[in-house]
């Protein structure tokens, strides 16, 4: 597949994703394969595509630790605070759509099922691709000058966390 062929594929989702917000309090939804390659993304600029991949990783890794139990995942809500994420499996690939915690579940449900249909082919395609190889990032300031502060080491048998040791 070449690179306008993705590109097309990825339009195309994303004009599906859109129509999720015709249910009332939907925020926006993507799209990540389960390498954590974020495919398609209608959601608001504040949730960076890094973001967005990495939450999708995290949740395809969920989905994977019940289906290690024996327990398939096909749809399923995460709820924090006022909001929800409401997962749908999509081939291997997840529908993460971010959500009132006031929005219709019926119509939200409705609504995903949908767009996992439509987007179904897709992602199917995009599954089968090699994830794009990234250029290597640059080292960071952090990386770079070693900290004055000395480490601490935690006894054995038990670890530090923020500067405290837990057991």
């Amino acid at each position: 597949m070449t690179g306008g062929e993705a590109t097309a594929l990825s339009d195309g989702m994303r004009a599906s994703l859109a129509t999720m917000k015709d249910v009332g309090g939907v925020m926006g939804s993507f799209v990540c394969t389960p390498n954590g390659r974020l495919v398609a993304r209608e959601i608001p600029a504040m949730f960076e595509d890094g973001v967005l991949a990495e939450a999708g990783s995290r949740l395809v890794r969920m989905r994977e630790a019940f289906a290690a139990g024996g327990d398939e995942v096909e749809a399923g809500v995460v709820r924090f605070r006022d909001h929800r994420v409401y997962l749908r499996s999509v081939g291997d690939s997840l529908l993460c759509i971010l959500a009132e915690g006031s929005v219709n579940m019926a119509a939200l449900r409705m609504a995903a099922n949908l767009v996992a249909r439509r987007i179904g082919d897709a992602v199917a395609r995009l599954e089968a691709e090699p994830p794009p190889v990234r250029p290597p990032s640059p080292p960071s300031p952090s990386d770079a000058a070693p900290s004055p502060r000395r480490a601490v080491e935690a006894p054995p048998g038990m670890r530090r966390f923020r500067g405290s040791t837990v057991g």
